[in-house]
């Protein structure tokens, strides 16, 4: 079977990525969410769908504590409190679909002041035979994030918000497994201000005299696990980060160049 992807990443006029790559993976009857960052290898979704061992579906979010310690040890910031596996319900939309994960980048992402601390050294993704997605380098307006909300339904694409989603041609994908399940992305520009974060994801943006520092939080939205999961890409302080490292019994070392 060819391998099916979808790949998201911001960026502006250099195109060069600022925070994480982001991939979406088709694999057998599940979908994987993962990303390609500083902590890589660290964290991902799993959407798994019915299989013979398993008749519904199930949504987690699974940490790997090995390559946590390997990113901790080249001075990325890395903290969670999830257990080895973290489920969820998703928010339902209709009968056959559930709206699973938002990721949204803030635009302190590509503000010039914060450019050194939002690069990421990865090169970007390559469009094409197998690969879908979207690569952002419209400059976002003041105080704005771009989301992508994830949707997985059974039997056909479900597009939230379907007559806006076409029209503006913000819809990406769909990716289909083999338990019959399709995965769509739509893209969307929302104020952060009407549209904010939930309330532990929200980290301040450095203070003069501090270090920016690109960061990536995720978390369940204000209905725990009863709701989506939200990845939110940011910029905050070093300080911020190294206090909060020591909070935790931990030293946040140099980062890696």
């Amino acid at each position: 079977m060819t391998k099916r992807e979808i790949f998201i990443a911001l960026s502006a006029e250099d195109n060069l990525p600022r925070g994480n790559i982001w991939r979406i993976t088709a694999k057998k009857t599940d979908f994987y969410l993962d990303f390609e960052g500083d902590h890589a290898g660290g964290f991902h979704l799993s959407m798994h769908g019915p299989s013979r061992n398993f008749g519904g579906h199930r949504f987690h979010i699974k940490a790997n504590e090995q390559a946590i310690s390997a990113a901790r040890a080249k001075g990325a910031f890395v903290e969670h409190d999830l257990g080895q596996v973290h489920k969820f319900d998703g928010v339902q939309l209709a009968d056959h679909a559930y709206r699973v994960a938002r990721l949204r980048f803030a635009w302190d992402l590509q503000r010039p002041r914060f450019r050194d601390a939002a690069l990421l050294r990865n090169p970007m993704p390559q469009l094409g035979l197998g690969r879908n997605g979207k690569i952002l380098k419209t400059p976002l307006p003041p105080n704005c994030a771009w989301d992508i909300d994830f949707v997985v339904a059974y039997g056909e694409p479900y597009w939230p918000d379907a007559n806006e989603s076409e029209r503006d041609k913000s819809r990406i994908g769909p990716l289909a497994n083999d338990a019959g399940m399709w995965l769509t992305a739509t893209s969307y520009h929302r104020p952060q201000d009407r549209h904010p974060s939930p309330e532990d994801l929200q980290l301040p943006t450095p203070r003069t005299g501090e270090t920016p520092s690109s960061i990536m939080a995720g978390g369940p939205g204000p209905l725990g696990g009863e709701d989506m999961y939200w990845f939110v890409e940011g910029v905050t302080s070093r300080e911020l980060l190294a206090k909060t490292a020591v909070s935790r019994g931990r030293k946040l070392g140099l980062p890696s160049t």
